[in-house]
Protein backbone atom coordinates (compact mmCIF):
# COMPACT_ATOMS: atom_id res chain seq x y z
CA UNK A 1 0.00 0.00 0.00
CA UNK A 2 1.24 3.13 -0.95
CA UNK A 3 1.76 5.72 1.65
CA UNK A 4 -1.33 8.50 -0.12
CA UNK A 5 -3.42 5.23 -0.16
CA UNK A 6 -3.20 4.33 3.41
CA UNK A 7 -3.55 8.21 4.72
CA UNK A 8 -6.55 7.83 2.85
CA UNK A 9 -8.07 4.33 4.59
CA UNK A 10 -7.01 5.81 7.98
CA UNK A 11 -9.20 8.94 7.41
CA UNK A 12 -12.03 6.94 6.57
CA UNK A 13 -11.78 4.56 9.18
CA UNK A 14 -11.38 8.06 12.00
CA UNK A 15 -14.05 9.25 10.50
CA UNK A 16 -16.72 6.27 10.98
CA UNK A 17 -15.79 5.66 14.70
CA UNK A 18 -16.66 9.35 15.29
CA UNK A 19 -19.92 8.97 13.63
CA UNK A 20 -19.83 5.94 15.73
CA UNK A 21 -18.72 7.42 19.07
CA UNK A 22 -21.52 10.54 18.35
CA UNK A 23 -24.19 7.67 17.62
CA UNK A 24 -23.55 6.42 21.55
CA UNK A 25 -22.88 9.75 23.54
CA UNK A 26 -25.36 11.50 22.05
CA UNK A 27 -28.24 9.48 21.41
CA UNK A 28 -28.10 7.55 24.04
CA UNK A 29 -29.46 3.43 24.25
CA UNK A 30 -31.28 2.37 21.37
CA UNK A 31 -35.10 0.82 22.55
CA UNK A 32 -36.33 -1.15 19.79
CA UNK A 33 -39.64 1.03 20.00
CA UNK A 34 -41.03 3.10 17.50
CA UNK A 35 -42.52 6.39 18.85
CA UNK A 36 -45.59 8.61 17.16
CA UNK A 37 -49.42 8.82 17.39
CA UNK A 38 -52.09 6.06 17.50
CA UNK A 39 -54.59 5.92 14.93
CA UNK A 40 -57.98 4.36 16.63
CA UNK A 41 -60.61 2.27 14.23
CA UNK A 42 -62.79 3.65 12.10
CA UNK A 43 -66.13 2.65 11.75
CA UNK A 44 -67.83 1.03 8.76
CA UNK A 45 -70.44 3.21 6.57
CA UNK A 46 -73.71 1.48 5.74
CA UNK A 47 -75.47 2.28 2.47
CA UNK A 48 -79.34 0.95 1.94
CA UNK A 49 -80.50 0.78 -1.24
CA UNK A 50 -83.23 3.13 -1.41
CA UNK A 51 -83.70 6.58 -0.47
CA UNK A 52 -85.53 9.51 -0.43
CA UNK A 53 -90.01 9.19 -0.74
CA UNK A 54 -91.18 5.41 -1.45
CA UNK A 55 -94.68 4.74 -2.67
CA UNK A 56 -97.03 2.47 -0.91
CA UNK A 57 -95.77 -1.29 -2.10
CA UNK A 58 -96.86 -4.60 -1.65
CA UNK A 59 -96.40 -5.84 2.09
CA UNK A 60 -94.17 -8.30 0.76
CA UNK A 61 -90.78 -6.54 -0.59
CA UNK A 62 -87.07 -7.66 -0.90
CA UNK A 63 -84.40 -4.80 0.51
CA UNK A 64 -80.38 -4.72 -0.41
CA UNK A 65 -77.73 -3.04 1.83
CA UNK A 66 -74.21 -3.03 1.60
CA UNK A 67 -71.73 -2.04 4.06
CA UNK A 68 -67.45 -0.82 3.69
CA UNK A 69 -64.91 -0.45 6.49
CA UNK A 70 -61.86 1.88 5.70
CA UNK A 71 -59.50 -0.34 7.74
CA UNK A 72 -60.69 -3.29 8.23
CA UNK A 73 -63.24 -5.53 7.36
CA UNK A 74 -67.45 -5.82 7.79
CA UNK A 75 -68.33 -8.56 10.33
CA UNK A 76 -72.11 -8.76 10.21
CA UNK A 77 -75.16 -6.35 9.68
CA UNK A 78 -77.37 -5.47 12.17
CA UNK A 79 -81.36 -4.25 10.92
CA UNK A 80 -84.32 -2.94 13.24
CA UNK A 81 -87.69 -2.57 11.71
CA UNK A 82 -89.95 0.19 13.62
CA UNK A 83 -93.70 -1.09 12.70
CA UNK A 84 -96.78 0.64 14.26
CA UNK A 85 -98.57 -2.26 13.41
CA UNK A 86 -96.36 -4.01 16.06
CA UNK A 87 -95.10 -1.51 18.76
CA UNK A 88 -93.19 -3.98 21.17
CA UNK A 89 -90.82 -5.61 18.02
CA UNK A 90 -87.92 -3.26 18.41
CA UNK A 91 -85.56 -5.72 18.34
CA UNK A 92 -82.14 -5.34 16.31
CA UNK A 93 -81.57 -8.61 14.14
CA UNK A 94 -77.66 -9.83 12.76
CA UNK A 95 -77.46 -11.06 9.79
CA UNK A 96 -74.52 -11.73 7.59
CA UNK A 97 -76.26 -11.39 4.57
CA UNK A 98 -76.53 -8.03 2.36
CA UNK A 99 -80.34 -8.58 1.38
CA UNK A 100 -83.40 -10.20 2.77
CA UNK A 101 -87.16 -10.99 1.68
CA UNK A 102 -89.67 -8.82 4.65
CA UNK A 103 -92.93 -9.85 5.16
CA UNK A 104 -94.44 -6.83 6.94
CA UNK A 105 -97.09 -7.07 9.55
CA UNK A 106 -100.18 -5.31 8.20
CA UNK A 107 -103.38 -6.56 9.93
CA UNK A 108 -104.93 -3.27 9.24
CA UNK A 109 -104.05 -3.17 5.62
CA UNK A 110 -101.76 -0.44 5.79
CA UNK A 111 -98.87 0.47 7.45
CA UNK A 112 -95.59 2.91 7.53
CA UNK A 113 -92.50 1.39 9.24
CA UNK A 114 -89.11 2.50 9.56
CA UNK A 115 -86.18 0.28 8.45
CA UNK A 116 -82.69 0.61 9.64
CA UNK A 117 -79.85 -1.22 8.79
CA UNK A 118 -75.85 -0.88 10.44
CA UNK A 119 -73.13 -2.28 9.15
CA UNK A 120 -70.70 -3.87 12.27
CA UNK A 121 -66.68 -4.71 11.48
CA UNK A 122 -64.20 -6.84 12.60
CA UNK A 123 -63.45 -5.23 16.14
CA UNK A 124 -67.50 -4.55 16.99
CA UNK A 125 -67.49 -1.11 15.61
CA UNK A 126 -71.13 -0.33 14.58
CA UNK A 127 -72.22 2.32 11.85
CA UNK A 128 -72.62 5.41 14.05
CA UNK A 129 -75.60 6.80 11.56
CA UNK A 130 -76.87 4.29 9.65
CA UNK A 131 -79.38 4.35 6.71
CA UNK A 132 -83.08 4.92 7.56
CA UNK A 133 -85.69 4.57 5.60
CA UNK A 134 -89.33 4.66 5.95
CA UNK A 135 -92.31 3.06 3.86
CA UNK A 136 -95.47 2.26 3.59
CA UNK A 137 -96.74 -1.10 2.87
CA UNK A 138 -100.23 -2.20 1.51
CA UNK A 139 -102.02 -5.55 2.07
CA UNK A 140 -105.43 -7.24 0.44
CA UNK A 141 -107.53 -9.37 2.20
CA UNK A 142 -107.19 -13.26 1.53
CA UNK A 143 -110.67 -14.82 0.22
CA UNK A 144 -112.20 -18.43 1.57
CA UNK A 145 -114.92 -20.41 0.10
CA UNK A 146 -116.15 -23.94 1.37
CA UNK A 147 -116.27 -26.44 -1.46
CA UNK A 148 -117.48 -29.82 0.48
CA UNK A 149 -119.61 -28.98 3.97
CA UNK A 150 -122.24 -30.42 5.62
CA UNK A 151 -125.78 -29.03 4.06
CA UNK A 152 -128.68 -27.64 7.08
CA UNK A 153 -130.64 -30.69 6.68
CA UNK A 154 -127.78 -33.17 7.27
CA UNK A 155 -127.25 -34.57 10.58
CA UNK A 156 -123.82 -35.85 12.05
CA UNK A 157 -122.29 -37.13 15.24
CA UNK A 158 -119.77 -35.41 17.37
CA UNK A 159 -117.37 -35.29 13.65
CA UNK A 160 -117.34 -33.12 10.72
CA UNK A 161 -115.21 -32.67 7.97
CA UNK A 162 -115.38 -29.90 5.58
CA UNK A 163 -112.87 -28.81 2.18
CA UNK A 164 -111.75 -24.77 0.68
CA UNK A 165 -110.30 -23.10 -1.51
CA UNK A 166 -108.67 -19.74 -0.76
CA UNK A 167 -107.12 -17.29 -2.73
CA UNK A 168 -104.41 -14.20 -1.97
CA UNK A 169 -104.66 -11.24 -4.49
CA UNK A 170 -100.98 -9.78 -3.64
CA UNK A 171 -99.53 -13.19 -1.62
CA UNK A 172 -99.36 -16.90 -2.22
CA UNK A 173 -101.84 -19.15 -1.21
CA UNK A 174 -99.09 -21.90 0.22
CA UNK A 175 -98.73 -18.88 3.06
CA UNK A 176 -102.01 -18.68 4.29
CA UNK A 177 -102.86 -19.82 7.72
CA UNK A 178 -106.79 -20.84 8.66
CA UNK A 179 -108.35 -20.32 11.52
CA UNK A 180 -111.07 -22.99 12.09
CA UNK A 181 -113.99 -23.60 15.07
CA UNK A 182 -117.43 -24.05 16.12
CA UNK A 183 -119.55 -21.79 17.56
CA UNK A 184 -118.77 -20.28 21.02
CA UNK A 185 -115.10 -21.56 20.45
CA UNK A 186 -113.53 -18.30 18.38
CA UNK A 187 -111.43 -17.70 20.99
CA UNK A 188 -109.56 -20.88 21.18
CA UNK A 189 -110.02 -22.00 17.39
CA UNK A 190 -107.89 -25.31 15.65
CA UNK A 191 -105.26 -23.68 13.51
CA UNK A 192 -104.12 -25.34 10.51
CA UNK A 193 -102.20 -24.92 6.74
CA UNK A 194 -103.98 -27.41 4.86
CA UNK A 195 -107.25 -26.38 2.65
CA UNK A 196 -109.09 -29.43 4.80
CA UNK A 197 -110.19 -30.11 8.11
CA UNK A 198 -111.47 -32.64 10.67
CA UNK A 199 -112.98 -30.70 13.77
CA UNK A 200 -111.61 -32.93 17.06
CA UNK A 201 -114.94 -34.53 18.66
CA UNK A 202 -113.38 -32.50 22.06
CA UNK A 203 -115.12 -29.40 20.58
CA UNK A 204 -118.24 -30.45 20.14
CA UNK A 205 -118.37 -30.91 23.57
CA UNK A 206 -120.80 -28.16 25.94
CA UNK A 207 -120.32 -28.03 29.22
CA UNK A 208 -118.62 -31.38 29.11
CA UNK A 209 -121.56 -32.84 27.01
CA UNK A 210 -122.24 -33.67 23.65
CA UNK A 211 -125.45 -32.60 22.93
CA UNK A 212 -128.06 -32.38 19.89
CA UNK A 213 -128.35 -29.72 18.44
CA UNK A 214 -127.69 -26.77 15.49
CA UNK A 215 -124.04 -26.56 15.04
CA UNK A 216 -121.97 -23.85 13.27
CA UNK A 217 -118.62 -24.33 11.93
CA UNK A 218 -116.65 -21.19 11.08
CA UNK A 219 -113.02 -20.59 8.94
CA UNK A 220 -111.28 -17.87 8.44
CA UNK A 221 -107.95 -17.15 6.50
CA UNK A 222 -104.95 -15.50 7.85
CA UNK A 223 -102.08 -14.22 4.96
CA UNK A 224 -98.83 -13.65 5.42
CA UNK A 225 -98.89 -10.21 6.81
CA UNK A 226 -101.50 -11.25 9.15
CA UNK A 227 -104.22 -9.63 7.24
CA UNK A 228 -107.94 -11.93 7.57
CA UNK A 229 -110.19 -12.78 5.63
CA UNK A 230 -114.12 -12.49 5.63
CA UNK A 231 -115.10 -15.30 7.67
CA UNK A 232 -117.59 -18.13 5.79
CA UNK A 233 -119.16 -20.26 7.71
CA UNK A 234 -122.21 -23.40 7.72
CA UNK A 235 -124.92 -24.44 9.90
CA UNK A 236 -126.35 -28.31 10.18
CA UNK A 237 -127.19 -30.84 13.04
CA UNK A 238 -125.06 -32.65 15.50
CA UNK A 239 -126.81 -35.63 17.27
CA UNK A 240 -125.63 -36.90 20.92
CA UNK A 241 -124.50 -40.68 20.40
CA UNK A 242 -127.70 -42.07 22.19
CA UNK A 243 -129.95 -40.30 24.45
CA UNK A 244 -128.66 -42.05 27.51
CA UNK A 245 -125.34 -42.40 28.98
CA UNK A 246 -124.17 -45.56 27.77
CA UNK A 247 -123.21 -45.22 23.88
CA UNK A 248 -122.99 -49.25 23.32
CA UNK A 249 -123.84 -50.03 19.68
CA UNK A 250 -124.02 -47.81 16.37
CA UNK A 251 -126.01 -49.94 13.69
CA UNK A 252 -125.32 -48.27 9.70
CA UNK A 253 -128.12 -49.45 7.50
CA UNK A 254 -126.27 -49.18 4.38
CA UNK A 255 -129.35 -50.99 2.68
CA UNK A 256 -131.72 -48.15 0.43
CA UNK A 257 -135.49 -47.45 0.68
CA UNK A 258 -135.48 -48.60 -2.93
CA UNK A 259 -134.30 -51.91 -2.51
CA UNK A 260 -137.42 -54.43 -2.04
CA UNK A 261 -135.88 -56.43 0.93
CA UNK A 262 -135.01 -53.41 3.20
CA UNK A 263 -137.83 -53.74 5.86
CA UNK A 264 -136.46 -57.19 6.23
CA UNK A 265 -132.79 -56.39 6.54
CA UNK A 266 -133.86 -53.63 8.63
CA UNK A 267 -135.95 -55.45 10.90
CA UNK A 268 -133.25 -58.42 11.07
CA UNK A 269 -131.21 -55.99 12.33
CA UNK A 270 -132.99 -53.84 15.14
CA UNK A 271 -134.97 -56.79 16.64
CA UNK A 272 -131.53 -58.53 17.40
CA UNK A 273 -130.87 -55.73 19.67
CA UNK A 274 -134.17 -55.97 21.86
CA UNK A 275 -133.42 -60.31 21.77
CA UNK A 276 -130.65 -59.33 23.81
CA UNK A 277 -132.03 -56.87 26.01
CA UNK A 278 -130.35 -53.70 25.14
CA UNK A 279 -132.18 -50.41 26.18
CA UNK A 280 -133.68 -48.38 23.37
CA UNK A 281 -131.23 -45.19 25.05
CA UNK A 282 -128.48 -47.29 24.13
CA UNK A 283 -127.93 -47.94 20.58
CA UNK A 284 -128.58 -45.84 17.20
CA UNK A 285 -129.38 -46.31 14.40
CA UNK A 286 -127.89 -44.35 11.32
CA UNK A 287 -129.36 -44.40 7.96
CA UNK A 288 -127.38 -43.80 4.64
CA UNK A 289 -129.74 -42.76 2.35
CA UNK A 290 -130.97 -40.31 4.49
CA UNK A 291 -127.48 -38.53 5.78
CA UNK A 292 -124.40 -39.14 5.15
CA UNK A 293 -121.83 -38.20 7.95
CA UNK A 294 -118.28 -39.44 6.79
CA UNK A 295 -116.47 -37.51 4.35
CA UNK A 296 -113.03 -38.43 5.42
CA UNK A 297 -111.38 -41.35 7.18
CA UNK A 298 -111.02 -39.35 10.54
CA UNK A 299 -115.04 -39.09 10.26
CA UNK A 300 -115.39 -42.73 10.54
CA UNK A 301 -112.69 -43.28 14.15
CA UNK A 302 -114.25 -40.02 15.71
CA UNK A 303 -117.90 -41.15 15.03
CA UNK A 304 -117.09 -45.20 15.36
CA UNK A 305 -115.34 -43.94 18.78
CA UNK A 306 -118.16 -42.70 20.16
CA UNK A 307 -119.88 -46.14 20.12
CA UNK A 308 -118.25 -49.54 22.33
CA UNK A 309 -119.84 -51.53 19.07
CA UNK A 310 -120.59 -50.74 15.59
CA UNK A 311 -122.52 -53.19 13.04
CA UNK A 312 -122.81 -51.88 8.97
CA UNK A 313 -125.05 -54.27 7.04
CA UNK A 314 -125.05 -53.89 2.99
CA UNK A 315 -128.10 -56.76 2.62
CA UNK A 316 -128.02 -57.92 -0.98
CA UNK A 317 -126.81 -54.69 -2.50
CA UNK A 318 -124.65 -55.16 -5.48
CA UNK A 319 -123.27 -51.53 -5.80
CA UNK A 320 -119.68 -50.84 -4.04
CA UNK A 321 -119.60 -49.24 -1.39
CA UNK A 322 -116.77 -45.86 -2.22
CA UNK A 323 -117.95 -45.19 1.19
CA UNK A 324 -116.64 -48.31 3.31
CA UNK A 325 -113.40 -48.34 1.34
CA UNK A 326 -113.03 -44.55 2.03
CA UNK A 327 -113.27 -45.44 5.66
CA UNK A 328 -111.09 -48.29 5.66
CA UNK A 329 -107.88 -46.39 7.76
CA UNK A 330 -110.34 -44.94 10.33
CA UNK A 331 -112.08 -48.52 11.00
CA UNK A 332 -108.89 -49.49 11.63
CA UNK A 333 -107.79 -47.15 14.37
CA UNK A 334 -111.29 -47.96 15.45
CA UNK A 335 -110.24 -51.70 16.23
CA UNK A 336 -106.54 -50.43 17.44
CA UNK A 337 -108.37 -48.87 20.05
CA UNK A 338 -110.63 -51.59 21.67
CA UNK A 339 -113.65 -50.66 18.84
CA UNK A 340 -115.41 -53.70 18.02
CA UNK A 341 -116.80 -53.56 14.24
CA UNK A 342 -119.00 -56.05 12.32
CA UNK A 343 -119.88 -55.86 8.75
CA UNK A 344 -122.05 -57.79 6.09
CA UNK A 345 -122.70 -58.34 2.32
CA UNK A 346 -121.77 -58.80 -0.74
CA UNK A 347 -118.79 -57.37 -2.74
CA UNK A 348 -116.64 -56.63 0.58
CA UNK A 349 -113.37 -57.02 -0.70
CA UNK A 350 -111.18 -56.25 -3.51
CA UNK A 351 -108.44 -58.59 -5.04
CA UNK A 352 -107.90 -60.92 -8.13
CA UNK A 353 -110.51 -59.84 -11.17
CA UNK A 354 -113.41 -58.94 -8.56
CA UNK A 355 -114.38 -55.46 -6.97
CA UNK A 356 -115.17 -54.78 -3.60
CA UNK A 357 -114.71 -52.00 -0.70
CA UNK A 358 -112.02 -53.69 1.54
CA UNK A 359 -108.23 -54.07 0.42
CA UNK A 360 -106.89 -57.42 1.03
CA UNK A 361 -104.53 -55.67 3.33
CA UNK A 362 -107.23 -55.11 5.75
CA UNK A 363 -108.17 -58.40 5.86
CA UNK A 364 -104.07 -59.54 6.76
CA UNK A 365 -103.73 -57.30 9.06
CA UNK A 366 -107.28 -57.86 10.99
CA UNK A 367 -109.27 -60.80 9.69
CA UNK A 368 -106.57 -63.62 10.85
CA UNK A 369 -106.16 -64.58 7.23
CA UNK A 370 -103.49 -64.49 4.06
CA UNK A 371 -105.84 -63.37 2.15
CA UNK A 372 -108.78 -64.53 0.02
CA UNK A 373 -109.52 -67.82 -1.88
CA UNK A 374 -108.81 -67.63 -5.66
CA UNK A 375 -110.88 -69.67 -8.02
CA UNK A 376 -110.67 -70.48 -11.95
CA UNK A 377 -113.90 -68.28 -13.39
CA UNK A 378 -114.38 -67.22 -16.98
CA UNK A 379 -117.07 -64.45 -16.37
CA UNK A 380 -116.03 -61.17 -17.94
CA UNK A 381 -113.63 -60.43 -20.78
CA UNK A 382 -110.46 -61.38 -18.28
CA UNK A 383 -111.31 -64.94 -17.62
CA UNK A 384 -108.76 -66.11 -15.21
CA UNK A 385 -108.11 -66.82 -11.27
CA UNK A 386 -110.35 -64.23 -9.12
CA UNK A 387 -111.63 -64.11 -5.35
CA UNK A 388 -115.19 -63.61 -6.46
CA UNK A 389 -117.51 -66.83 -5.89
CA UNK A 390 -121.30 -66.88 -7.12
CA UNK A 391 -123.69 -69.13 -4.91
CA UNK A 392 -126.25 -71.90 -5.84
CA UNK A 393 -130.00 -71.41 -5.88
CA UNK A 394 -130.45 -73.65 -2.75
CA UNK A 395 -127.21 -72.47 -0.77
CA UNK A 396 -126.93 -73.35 2.54
CA UNK A 397 -124.44 -71.62 5.18
CA UNK A 398 -123.68 -73.09 8.41
CA UNK A 399 -123.52 -70.99 11.56
CA UNK A 400 -120.44 -71.37 13.67
CA UNK A 401 -120.83 -68.11 16.22
CA UNK A 402 -119.07 -68.83 19.62
CA UNK A 403 -121.28 -67.41 22.71
CA UNK A 404 -118.86 -67.33 25.64
CA UNK A 405 -117.68 -71.07 25.07
CA UNK A 406 -121.09 -72.32 24.08
CA UNK A 407 -121.03 -72.67 19.99
CA UNK A 408 -124.38 -71.67 18.29
CA UNK A 409 -124.76 -74.33 15.23
CA UNK A 410 -128.04 -73.56 12.65
CA UNK A 411 -128.23 -73.41 8.78
CA UNK A 412 -128.89 -70.37 6.90
CA UNK A 413 -131.19 -71.55 3.76
CA UNK A 414 -130.97 -68.93 0.87
CA UNK A 415 -133.44 -69.63 -1.71
CA UNK A 416 -131.97 -67.49 -4.68
CA UNK A 417 -129.14 -66.69 -6.89
CA UNK A 418 -126.90 -63.31 -5.78
CA UNK A 419 -127.39 -61.53 -8.25
CA UNK A 420 -123.91 -60.81 -9.89
CA UNK A 421 -122.61 -57.34 -11.16
CA UNK A 422 -122.23 -57.20 -14.97
CA UNK A 423 -118.91 -58.29 -16.34
CA UNK A 424 -117.53 -59.37 -12.70
CA UNK A 425 -117.09 -62.46 -10.62
CA UNK A 426 -120.00 -63.06 -7.81
CA UNK A 427 -119.91 -61.02 -4.74
CA UNK A 428 -119.20 -63.93 -2.04
CA UNK A 429 -115.28 -64.00 -0.62
CA UNK A 430 -113.94 -66.73 1.01
CA UNK A 431 -111.07 -66.21 3.64
CA UNK A 432 -107.69 -68.28 3.37
CA UNK A 433 -108.15 -68.08 7.17
CA UNK A 434 -105.12 -69.14 9.63
CA UNK A 435 -107.23 -70.54 12.36
CA UNK A 436 -110.57 -72.39 11.60
CA UNK A 437 -111.79 -71.95 15.53
CA UNK A 438 -112.01 -68.08 13.97
CA UNK A 439 -114.53 -68.75 11.42
CA UNK A 440 -118.02 -67.90 11.97
CA UNK A 441 -120.06 -68.44 9.02
CA UNK A 442 -119.42 -71.49 6.36
CA UNK A 443 -120.87 -71.89 3.05
CA UNK A 444 -121.67 -75.51 2.80
CA UNK A 445 -120.51 -78.12 0.35
CA UNK A 446 -121.91 -77.63 -3.42
CA UNK A 447 -122.80 -73.86 -1.71
CA UNK A 448 -121.06 -71.59 -3.43
CA UNK A 449 -119.47 -71.82 -7.00
CA UNK A 450 -117.35 -72.34 -8.47
CA UNK A 451 -116.12 -74.91 -5.68
CA UNK A 452 -112.28 -74.54 -4.61
CA UNK A 453 -112.26 -78.08 -3.15
CA UNK A 454 -115.26 -81.09 -3.87
CA UNK A 455 -116.81 -81.63 -0.60
CA UNK A 456 -115.04 -78.44 1.29
CA UNK A 457 -116.70 -76.03 2.87
CA UNK A 458 -116.08 -72.29 2.62
CA UNK A 459 -115.39 -69.70 4.98
CA UNK A 460 -117.50 -66.92 4.34
CA UNK A 461 -117.37 -65.33 7.91
CA UNK A 462 -114.37 -64.54 10.14
CA UNK A 463 -114.13 -63.15 13.87
CA UNK A 464 -110.95 -62.01 15.23
CA UNK A 465 -110.07 -60.19 17.87
CA UNK A 466 -107.67 -57.18 17.74
CA UNK A 467 -104.50 -56.55 19.05
CA UNK A 468 -106.14 -53.40 20.63
CA UNK A 469 -108.27 -55.46 22.42
CA UNK A 470 -111.64 -54.76 20.28
CA UNK A 471 -112.90 -57.65 17.77
CA UNK A 472 -113.63 -57.39 13.76
CA UNK A 473 -116.00 -59.60 11.90
CA UNK A 474 -116.38 -59.70 8.31
CA UNK A 475 -119.64 -61.73 6.91
CA UNK A 476 -118.93 -61.66 2.75
CA UNK A 477 -122.49 -62.41 1.84
CA UNK A 478 -126.34 -61.60 3.21
CA UNK A 479 -127.74 -63.49 6.51
CA UNK A 480 -130.92 -61.38 6.13
CA UNK A 481 -131.36 -62.96 2.12
CA UNK A 482 -132.11 -66.24 4.16
CA UNK A 483 -135.72 -68.25 3.90
CA UNK A 484 -136.77 -71.10 5.65
CA UNK A 485 -136.72 -74.12 3.54
CA UNK A 486 -140.27 -74.37 2.80
CA UNK A 487 -140.46 -70.66 1.68
CA UNK A 488 -141.82 -67.80 2.50
CA UNK A 489 -140.96 -66.06 5.55
CA UNK A 490 -137.66 -64.88 6.88
CA UNK A 491 -135.82 -67.00 8.41
CA UNK A 492 -135.24 -67.46 12.12
CA UNK A 493 -131.73 -69.28 12.12
CA UNK A 494 -131.04 -65.58 10.46
CA UNK A 495 -132.59 -63.97 13.20
CA UNK A 496 -130.41 -66.82 15.69
CA UNK A 497 -127.51 -65.43 13.95
CA UNK A 498 -127.33 -61.78 14.39
CA UNK A 499 -128.33 -62.62 17.87
CA UNK A 500 -125.43 -64.62 18.39
CA UNK A 501 -122.81 -61.96 16.87
CA UNK A 502 -124.26 -59.46 18.87
CA UNK A 503 -123.50 -61.79 22.08
CA UNK A 504 -120.35 -62.81 20.72
CA UNK A 505 -118.89 -58.76 20.26
CA UNK A 506 -120.38 -58.73 24.38
CA UNK A 507 -123.54 -56.24 23.32
CA UNK A 508 -125.54 -57.80 25.49
CA UNK A 509 -123.46 -57.21 28.99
Amino acid sequence: MSAVSKHRWIRRAGLLLALGGLAVVGCGRLTGKLTGTRIGNEPPHTVLFISGPVDTVNHVVRLHWFGSDPDGTVDHYEWQLINPAAPADTAWNSTTATDSLFRIFTPAGYTKPVFTVRAVDNQGAIDPSPPRQLFQFSNQPPTVQLIVRPLLSDTTFASVSVTWTATDPDGEVSRLNYLVWLDGNEATPELTTARAFTMPTAKFLVNGQLTTGPRTLFVQAIDDGGRASAIVSCTWQVRRPVTGPRARLLIVDDVPRTNPANLRFDTLYTNAVARIGMAADQYAVLRLDTTQPFKTATDFAQTFALFEGVVWYRGNETSLSSLLRLGESGIEKYLDTSGKFYVDGLYLVTGKLANGAFSEGFVRRHLGSRGMKEAFTTTGADAGLSIGFGNTGTSVFLPHVDVRGTVARDSIYVRQLFAVRPGEAGGLRQFDYLDPGQVVLWGAPGTLTPEVALGDSSAVGISVPQVGGGRAIMVCMAPGAAFNPAGGAAAGSAARFITNIYRHLGLDR
